[in-house]
């Protein structure tokens, strides 16, 4: 690989790996303002009125509203299309959220999900687990003091980053893929 392909690739990486950070930060962030006790009707009441900066008026009609209980994806599902052969869901995890939006020329999925593991645990396990598919390691196992591994395949077509995020009881992992189609069968 000749120096500027090589930094090409390397600016990528990086860029992508900010991305799946803030990725990783906003569905913590989804998943912390999902997880209050109403049963969330759907009025544009309360914080969906703050996460628009509207104040404490309703939404425009136009502006997402917190949805009601039968709108909310199931959270013990993958969404349907989702790779789970090239990623698979941990051991003793459970499903927060996930999806799939398929492109050309390559398609994108992601999945955060919550275990009782330590954050050295889930990249393990993402580790061996990619490995043995063919996805390359790549130097660093954070960034910015987030527990963070990316790993390459088919010349970097393919990237799949694996971010975790500890609290004391449990660890939340997103797993952010770019794919090339034929992973997705």
């Amino acid at each position: 690989m000749n120096l500027p392909t090589a930094f090409r690739q390397r600016s990528l990486l990086l860029s992508r790996r900010g991305l799946l950070v803030a990725a990783a930060g906003s569905a913590v962030a989804l998943l912390a303002s999902c997880s209050g006790t109403g049963t969330g009707t759907g009025t544009g009441t309360g914080t969906s009125s703050s996460a628009t900066g509207a104040g404490p008026t309703s939404p425009a009609p136009s502006q997402a509203t917190v949805p009601s209980q039968a709108t909310v994806p199931a959270k013990t599902e993958l969404t349907a299309g989702f790779p789970s052969t090239v990623l698979p869901l941990m051991p003793g995890a459970s499903i927060q959220v996930s999806s799939v939006e398929k492109a050309q020329p390559v398609s994108m999925a992601s999945l955060t999900a919550t275990v009782t593991a330590t954050s050295a645990a889930v990249l393990d396990f993402y580790t061996k687990s990619l490995a043995a598919q063919g996805f390359a390691a790549q130097p660093g196992d954070s960034v910015d003091g987030v527990p963070l591994k990316t790993f390459l395949r088919a010349n970097g077509q393919e990237i799949v980053t694996v971010s975790v995020l500890v609290t004391p009881a449990t660890a939340t992992f997103t797993l952010g893929a770019t794919l090339l189609p034929a992973s997705f069968k």
